[in-house]
């Protein structure tokens, strides 16, 4: 029903774009959350960063204070830092600022004091990157990497604070190590100077590992300790290398997650390329959207990672909610729009219904009848009266055009007909003056024969299509069939009547169609079907080629292929080979022009027999027509085509 056909119609466009507008939305609905995730990951990574930078600034300045005090001044100058107060002063200044270590280095490096115990002095520190560049007289202050001894020198519980067992983290980078003991510290050093000469340097700083009250303060000023059902909203991580020394990522059991070590693939990136990186991550129980910058020291080499996360749960879910609220406003929306695409399509399927019962009618040679006009809409009215109008004129024109048809296939039918016996008596006299019955003939005699003779072939040629054209115009080309022996009733006669054209031309002809290929068709018609092709095969042959007949057996036809070498088809022509009034302008011209109909009357022939033709070609190499004709029942199996032309069961050669 054409009602049902538009409202598909509709219904389809209606549908497609509501789905490719909704996978538009989704996607980018998902791109818009996941970029602002992202962006929200980069901006708690730069809020650590300023808690670290914090962190250190105070650091910094509390020893850059310290360096002021006339005390620490006067020691420096005398050299001796054996006064008890001096040592009294930074083990106050140290346990009031909450530095884990504080001490004095003279100008050469050595340690002369320090504020924890055990106390220890006399080492030197002048390879200490952040101390050498202080004894130089410029403050310093940066992360850095103390080992075990070094922590011991420092305070008597840094190094055991530092020490961690390393945990085998599942997709984390093979290690032959089982524990760190190393520390990662924030150091600020100042120099001590006296009219432009150090005196010594004071330094002091914070141990990282384990310090669970700079990476809480990290936690709070980031997430303010923010819980999403439960959990809590984001995490945060200082990384020693790749190993977790302080962290708020807890354990299934609720236990800091220290000692854990970092993903292969995040290792890699920033660790070893120094590239910071921004992904998802499974972090011990939940998805997180995390966030890792390389930590260096102030000699630029990596050693460690600041990390921070944010559950990706929530984001999902408002992208969820959002997506379900589109989908439900899409949905609504579709309905409506499929309901208003029913009722158009009911509205215009009635007129169109109407009009194309018309074309129908007329299609089937009806006469046209006006259809009545409908207000379903302007277009359709207006559709409706040039259908009716173009009716009438087609009505008109095509009684007018029929009349005229009608004249004119009579009047060549009549003519052709008319033709038929003069020309066969100018074909006899043609006969009796070449075969010299009449009488010797001169040389210039016999060369006007020939042409005689040539274009009396062409003449009877053009009657009998012009003959057949008449027949096929008027629906009289009806075929009666009989039992038809291809070779001896219709090839032996036609190839010994071209062997004088074919000697000219010196073409050969191979044949391996035998005696026993019989089709049921009418004799006269299938004459016409082989002459036309076997004609067509000489015309466009090429001089000294050869011209293959072939046949064989397809379920209840047998399939013919007339193949001649020649200049073949260019591709563009052979959409229109089998009509009307067409010519072949291949590279070679034909050795004489026909009428354009051959080959449109051989489709026509084999087609009222039920059977099918096509041409294919070689450009440059061979052409060959391929026809089918219904087989006789009687016949015996045809021979399937040859393998090689050596096998051929008859061969015409032109006589020399």
């Amino acid at each position: 029903m054409l009602r049902t056909k538009l409202f598909k119609g509709f219904m389809l466009v209606v549908v497609l774009f509501a789905v490719l507008s909704s996978v538009l939305a989704i996607r980018t609905i998902k791109q818009h959350v996941t970029a602002e995730a992202q962006n929200r990951v980069r901006l708690d990574l730069s809020s650590a960063w300023s808690v670290c930078q914090s962190r250190l600034k105070r650091a910094e300045t509390i020893v850059t204070l310290t360096a002021g005090d006339q005390l620490l001044i006067e020691s420096c100058e005398r050299q001796d830092w054996s006064a008890p107060e001096l040592r009294s002063r930074l083990e106050h200044i140290c346990g009031q600022v909450h530095l884990d270590f504080l001490g004095i280095a003279a100008a050469d490096g050595k340690v002369v004091l320090r504020s924890t115990p055990p106390f220890h002095s006399g080492d030197y520190l002048a390879s200490d990157p952040i101390v050498r560049r202080a004894l130089t007289g410029k403050p310093t202050s940066g992360m850095a990497l103390y080992s075990q001894t070094q922590l011991g020198r420092e305070g008597m519980d840094l190094a055991e604070k530092a020490f961690f067992e390393l945990e085998d983290t599942p997709h984390a980078r093979m290690s032959p190590r089982k524990a760190e003991t190393r520390g990662m510290v924030l150091v600020a050093a100042f120099p001590v100077c006296r009219t432009d000469r150090v005196l010594g340097v004071i330094y002091g700083g914070i141990l990282v590992n384990r310090n669970h009250e700079l990476i809480d303060e990290i936690h709070n000023v980031v997430y303010k300790n923010e819980t999403y059902h439960k959990k809590q909203l984001g995490t945060a991580t200082i990384f020693l290398h790749d190993t977790r020394v302080a962290t708020t990522v807890r354990r299934t059991n609720g236990n800091r997650a220290l000692g854990t070590r970092v993903s292969k693939e995040v290792a890699e990136q920033v660790l070893d390329n120094g590239i910071s990186w921004v992904g998802q991550a499974f972090v011990v129980r939940d998805w997180y959207l995390t966030a890792y910058d390389p930590i260096c020291d102030i000699e630029g080499r990596i050693i460690g990672m600041l990390y921070v996360g944010i559950l990706r749960q929530p984001f999902l879910d408002y992208g969820h909610s959002l997506i379900i609220r589109y989908v439900l406003l899409s949905l609504f929306v579709l309905f409506i729009a499929l309901a208003l695409s029913f009722i158009l399509a009911s509205r215009l399927s009635r007129p169109i219904h109407r009009l194309v019962d018309a074309s129908n009618r007329m299609t089937n040679g009806e006469t046209p009848v006006l259809v009545p006009t409908d207000r379903a809409c302007r277009e359709t009215e207006k559709l409706t009266h040039a259908f009716n109008e173009m009716a009438a004129r087609l009505a008109e024109r095509e009684k007018s055009l029929k009349a005229t048809n009608r004249s004119y296939m009579e009047t060549l039918g009549f003519v052709a007909h008319e033709l038929k016996s003069p020309i066969a008596s100018m074909l006899n006299y043609v006969y009796l003056l070449r075969e010299r019955k009449l009488g010797a003939l001169t040389d210039r005699q016999e060369k006007a024969i020939r042409v005689l003779d040539r274009n009396t072939a062409r003449l009877v040629e053009m009657v009998r299509h012009y003959l057949n054209l008449s027949r096929i115009e008027n629906n009289e080309l009806k075929p009666v069939p009989t039992c038809v022996a291809v070779l001896p009733e219709i090839l032996t006669p036609q190839l010994e009547a071209m062997a004088p054209e074919l000697s000219a031309c010196r073409i050969m002809v191979k044949n391996t169609i035998g005696p026993d290929v019989l089709v049921h068709a009418d004799l006269n018609m299938t004459r016409e079907v082989f002459e036309n092709l076997l004609s067509n095969a000489v015309k466009y042959g090429r001089d000294g080629g050869t011209i293959t007949l072939r046949a064989e057996c397809a379920n209840a036809f047998v399939k013919f292929a007339v193949r001649n070498e020649g200049e073949g088809i260019p591709p563009h022509q052979r959409n229109t080979l089998f009509q009307k009034f067409a010519r072949f302008n291949g590279g070679t011209p034909a050795r004489q022009k026909g009428t354009g109909l051959g080959l449109f009357i051989t489709k026509h022939i084999v087609e009222a027999h039920g059977g099918s033709i096509e041409a294919a070609s070689e450009p440059g190499q061979w052409v060959e027509m391929v026809f089918t004709l219904p087989r006789h029942e009687e016949a015996a199996s045809v021979s399937a085509f040859p393998e090689s032309p050596g096998k051929d069961t008859t061969d015409v050669a032109p006589s020399i």
